[in-house]
């Protein structure tokens, strides 16, 4: 037997084609729960005629049957309990909202995923002043590959990645942070350390250090020095920038990388060229494209580019 089935035949069209209002998704979730209606009013506050009058306008705008009685009690059917699962999430949202933005925060956990350099040279700083602000966020920090990045925020793993190369997958979208193009590193006293830029030329008879070929930039590396007609000497490799810098330190040879966040750490113990010809570099973070990224991390990405450092070499988009 349905609630109110008079309803049913009610003036109103419209009412049959709109969607369930907030109050009667509240009401059907405490009749399945107390499978009275008197007891889903004392739970809801309102009259026990009010939460009838909810069920039969549910279920005129449905066209379905919502509850059968058995005795005294209510049996939900089948789109009852369907209904109600959809509606689930509505009222999780609503639950984290109550007493935003406070309750939001406290307590919540913020997955970053990042290369090691961004990690290491450009988030640990911000990370730290972070924690003053909203002491209550707890944040994790997956550190790898940048495809592993892309791959973490766009399967769930992470809320938030930071990358500088091209992240192209459809569960993801890129905002811009950073621009910059290569340079080459040199130690001082090099016999290059005087030119205002380093062509790849230049590099004609120099050992150099590069990136492995996992990377997108040592592919365009390799063509800059194709179309200038010189055959690298790649003395040593390494799949961190900031494993390459250190052999420069020690004049193994010479690098051509982004030098974002790198000039961070190395200060005054090596020198940056620009290279010729350009490789522009872009700095972003990622979110995931479905749009239900965590509020923690859209306040964290607005923080980062909002103070992230000055160097001499890049070019911060706040």
């Amino acid at each position: 037997m349905v609630l109110h089935k008079d309803m049913r035949t009610g003036d109103n069209e419209d009412e049959g084609r709109s969607r369930p209002s907030l109050r009667e998704l509240e009401v059907l979730h405490a009749v399945i729960s107390t499978r009275k209606t008197t007891a889903a009013a004392h739970r809801l506050g309102i009259s026990q005629p009010a939460v009838s009058r909810a069920i039969g306008s549910l279920e005129a705008r449905l066209g379905r049957e919502l509850f059968l009685r058995d005795g005294g009690r209510l049996v939900p059917t089948a789109d009852a309990f369907a209904l109600d699962r959809e509606a689930a999430p509505i009222f999780t949202v609503l639950d984290r909202l109550d007493g935003w933005p406070d309750t939001i925060r406290a307590g919540s956990l913020l997955r970053v995923a990042a290369p090691p350099t961004i990690a290491h040279f450009f988030l640990a700083d911000l990370i730290a002043r972070f924690r003053l602000i909203e002491p209550n966020v707890r944040l994790q920090v997956e550190i790898g590959k940048s495809s592993d990045v892309s791959a973490a925020v766009a399967d769930g793993a992470a809320d938030l990645g930071f990358v500088d190369e091209p992240a192209a997958h459809p569960g993801i979208v890129a905002q811009t942070i950073r621009r910059c193009s290569a340079h080459a590193v040199l130690w001082p006293g090099h016999p290059l350390a005087d030119k205002p830029f380093v062509s790849a030329n230049d590099l004609a008879e120099e050992p150099v250090v590069f990136l492995t070929r996992r990377f997108s930039s040592r592919a365009r590396l390799e063509r800059a020095f194709a179309n200038a007609g010189v055959q690298p000497n790649i003395v040593a490799e390494g799949t961190t920038s900031a494993f390459v810098v250190e052999l420069v330190k020690r004049q193994v040879g010479v690098t051509i990388v982004n030098p974002f966040p790198l000039a961070f750490e190395v200060g005054d113990e090596l020198l940056f060229r620009p290279f010729r010809p350009t490789i522009p570099f872009e700095t972003t973070y990622l979110m995931p494209s479905t749009g239900t990224g965590s509020p923690a991390a859209q306040q964290f990405a607005d923080f980062v580019r909002a103070n992230q450092p000055d160097d001499p070499f890049t070019h911060p988009l706040r």
